[in-house]
């Protein structure tokens, strides 16, 4: 049976099933999911974004070079991505979204290794129709030394913010404020440095003080959000207490691990073994205080944290995973093999569980992991982009 669901899931998807996979122990109460595994492309490309493209109704996929057509994910150029070295493309992170107000979703991608950010125009039905590339646009420059970018909205306004992470303290803290056009006109971009140098690798965005404005947090400290006029002040900078989170997850997370009220910070070493959470106690002369738990340190390179809930109960879990060779041979456990996992917090035990999603398929977490319905059967999928390949995993519901 599992066989003839295979092989009809491959005719619906226009692609080779990579396998279900049952995982973890029977006797859990960790809720587990049957997962459909669909490889798009071998390639190097590590970013990655899911969006109606061609305004079809249909989630595609942009990952790099090219854009996957729904529901059979056929291959249509983007742009072209080049390589500064044998392991690395030319893109930490694709985001898309919709910038000159045509209506059609265009992308923005920034490199490790260039100091310019731009953005790419899709060209619309009949140039999607075609094959045409994208146009390139410049958006702002003198940001090497960029570990990656987060597209999020700061302030509220439905339009999100640019958000840099240099992995040189010597950069400052760096935002970007976008202004889209409209009926096709260009957009407008403001940069934004916040700070005095502060950065580091690694970065998130939450409400650390419980104010209810997003603050940006960095492996030595946060910046603290203004009350008002964000983008013409200076940000406080408070460091952590007594704790440095060095080369952590792009992002990692600012939530409410424990149901305590107050926002905790979940990441992971990004070149090294090892998942923690610091759970946020109460302030001391008006900081905050934490305490460090480990979470798991079987696997290394944690570069991308995701907050979701992929079962549907209500309870949001941590998935991430492994990003292979993210220094070439140069960390800890590089070469090991690549996993997906999720991490779902037990409030009985105060611990979180884990539950393997994927584990040496050549699947693996690269700079960003997607999460969204891809095939409308009100279940969230993944889409991940990394040094293995391009993948969907598509959520089949409880494993049972």
């Amino acid at each position: 049976m599992r066989q003839n669901c295979a092989t009809v899931l491959a005719l619906l998807f226009g692609a080779v099933p990579f396998g279900l996979v049952a995982v973890a122990a029977a006797d859990s109460p960790v809720a587990r999911i049957k997962w459909e595994k669909v490889k798009l492309v071998d390639s190097l490309n590590e970013g990655i974004d899911v969006v109606d493209v061609n305004r079809d109704g249909k989630l595609d996929v942009i990952s790099g070079p090219q854009w996957y057509e729904a529901p059979k994910w056929t291959p249509h150029p983007v742009r072209d991505v080049g390589m500064n070295n044998k392991e690395f493309f030319e893109n930490n992170g694709d985001h898309a979204i919709d910038l000159n107000g045509d209506g059609c979703p265009d992308v923005i991608s920034a490199s490790w290794f260039s100091d310019k950010v731009y953005w790419y125009e899709n060209p619309g039905k009949e140039g999607l129709a075609e094959g045409r590339k994208w146009k390139q646009y410049p958006i702002v420059d003198g940001q090497n030394t960029c570990e990656g970018t987060l597209l999020q909205d700061l302030d509220g306004d439905r339009v999100p913010e640019l958000i840099f992470n240099h992995w040189t303290a010597e950069k400052p803290m760096t935002i970007v404020r976008i202004r889209p056009g409209k009926n096709g006109a260009p957009p407008q971009f403001q940069k934004v440095e916040i700070g005095k140098p502060q950065t580091g690798h690694g970065i998130g965005v939450g409400d650390i003080n419980g104010d209810k404005r997003p603050d940006i947090v960095l492996p030595g400290g946060w910046f603290e959000q203004p009350a008002s006029d964000w983008a013409g002040k200076s940000w406080p900078f408070h460091k952590h207490n007594g704790f440095n989170m060095h080369h952590s997850s792009l992002p990692c997370l600012i939530v409410d691990v424990n149901g305590d009220g107050r926002n905790d910070i979940v990441y992971g070493k990004a070149h090294d073994y090892g998942l923690f959470w610091m759970e946020q106690g109460p302030a001391k002369d008006g900081e905050p205080t934490w305490t460090q738990h480990e979470i798991d340190k079987s696997f290394s390179q944690v570069h991308c944290l995701v907050w979701t809930d992929l079962d549907g109960d209500g309870r949001k879990e941590i998935i991430t995973g492994k990003r292979y060779r993210a220094h070439g041979d140069g960390d800890p456990g590089a070469a090991d093999p690549q996993c997906l996992m999720r991490f779902i917090w037990n409030p009985g035990s105060k611990t979180f569980e884990k539950d393997v999603i994927s584990h040496g398929e050549r699947i693996g977490s690269g700079m960003q992991i997607r999460v969204a319905d891809l095939d409308g059967d009100k279940k969230l999928d993944l889409a991940v982009a990394g040094k293995g390949g391009t993948y969907l995993l598509f959520n089949r519901g409880p494993n049972k």
